[in-house]
């Protein structure tokens, strides 16, 4: 695992996105190290970006929305939007 290659891949895809209104899903071990490294950080999200029902939630470079998948490996991530 080289945290860095990761790191920049993740960051390649969030610039490729045409909005902000997407989310991060990471396997256990790489968001261990993402926190440690001081990239994830508790920042507050409301319903559709329109402040109602502010919630504080953990966010990627204080930005994105970023959540452990237990079903992912420990070291994959996806960025993007839920599929129905």
């Amino acid at each position: 695992m080289d945290f860095f290659k990761i790191k920049a891949e993740i960051d390649t895809k969030i610039s490729t996105r045409p909005s902000n209104k997407f989310g991060i899903k990471v396997g256990g071990e790489l968001y261990k190290e993402l926190a440690n490294a001081g990239l994830i950080e508790m920042t507050e999200f409301s319903a559709y970006g329109t402040g109602a029902f502010p919630q504080m939630l953990p966010a990627y470079q204080g930005s994105y929305y970023i959540f452990h998948d237990w079903e992912l490996a420990d070291y994959d991530f996806i960025v993007g939007t839920p599929t129905s």
